[in-house]
């Protein structure tokens, strides 16, 4: 199996349907996805989940295609003798809240494009999200 790095940020209305989906897929390799809540101001309630590291390929390049998830889905919900709650149309809704980076991204300097480094924190913040704050007992 080869691996990638994505930091991958869903939002909170579809973070436990697709950390379900990502469980079913190669639970060894994705359990404890999409459980660092987010919000704009970094209290609850969580707006957004966001999970980041190497992933399996597989999931990844699942996780950029609405029918590749679909398809790679019904088939691991299949094989586990159990029925596939979603259609197509839902887990394509469900992507499009969706936010990948492969820890870099494109910027322009001096009118010349260059890919620089992007680590989670930045990408994040990038996006008007911070991590939720739990406190202290």
């Amino acid at each position: 199996m080869t691996y990638e790095h994505a930091t991958i940020i869903v939002t909170a209305a579809v973070a436990a349907a697709l950390r379900n989906l990502a469980q079913k897929l190669d639970r060894s390799e994705t359990d404890g996805m999409f459980v660092t809540g987010l919000s704009a101001t970094g209290n609850t309630p969580a707006t957004h989940f966001v999970s980041s590291g190497q992933v399996p390929d597989v999931f990844a390049q699942a996780i950029r295609s609405p029918s590749i998830l679909h398809t790679k889905a019904q088939a691991a919900f299949a094989k586990e003798g159990v029925t596939y709650p979603f259609t197509l149309v839902q887990v394509t809704a469900a992507l499009s809240g969706c936010s990948i980076s492969d820890s870099t991204r494109t910027v322009v300097i001096d009118g010349v494009s260059t890919v620089v480094d992007e680590g989670p924190h930045e990408f994040i913040a990038r996006l008007g999200l911070q991590m939720v704050r739990t406190p202290l007992i």
